[in-house]
């Protein structure tokens, strides 16, 4: 749809390049204070603020092309999403959250090994994104790695102790994976 807009809006727009090092201050920061908190309800401003972080691109467009896909997505209108998320990741290759919200999608959509790549790269490039990894997790467990799946809710947990998917995902699969090592 907005193809064509594209080598226009980057020589106007280009975003910077996203910097994990200058967001990692802060980020630690966030993080130590999510794992010191003593309950989800004390929790949840903590979460915001790194979800905050997580969705800044550094570029109003492209914070703008990741909120049209976002809206377009809720809206069901998944091949517009698709194509804004797309737009995202072209503008600004750096920024893990453009890869993860295409990676929901594609989840979404019974794509697993198109969200699977898109996950890699969300941690590749973020590897504290808790979200990336619940989302690893549904989508192993959906491809029936349960072990593996075990793992990427674990890890998620590790880093956020209230995050639900993450948690409703260890608790259903706890038991299909006890005594196994990982």
């Amino acid at each position: 749809m907005i193809r064509w807009l594209i080598p226009v809006l980057t020589l106007l727009f280009a975003a910077p390049a996203f910097s994990q090092s200058a967001e990692a201050p802060a980020l630690d920061d966030l993080l130590s204070r999510l794992a010191q908190s003593p309950s989800a309800r004390e929790a949840e401003q903590t979460i915001e603020e790194v979800w905050a972080l997580f969705f800044d691109s550094g570029s109003p467009t492209v914070d703008l092309l990741l909120q049209r896909g976002i809206t377009a997505e809720k809206a069901g209108l998944l091949d517009l999403a698709s194509d804004f998320y797309g737009d995202v990741i072209e503008f600004a290759p750096d920024f893990a959250e453009g890869y993860n919200r295409r990676a929901g999608l594609e989840f979404t959509r019974g794509e697993y090994n198109a969200a699977l790549e898109d996950l890699n790269q969300v941690l590749s490039l973020q590897p504290r994104h808790f979200g990336a990894l619940a989302g690893l997790g549904m989508v192993l467990e959906r491809m029936g790695a349960k072990a593996a799946a075990f793992q990427a809710y674990s890890d998620a947990l590790a880093i956020n102790p209230f995050e639900k998917t993450a948690k409703a995902g260890a608790a259903r699969l706890s038991s299909a994976v006890k005594g196994r090592s990982l």
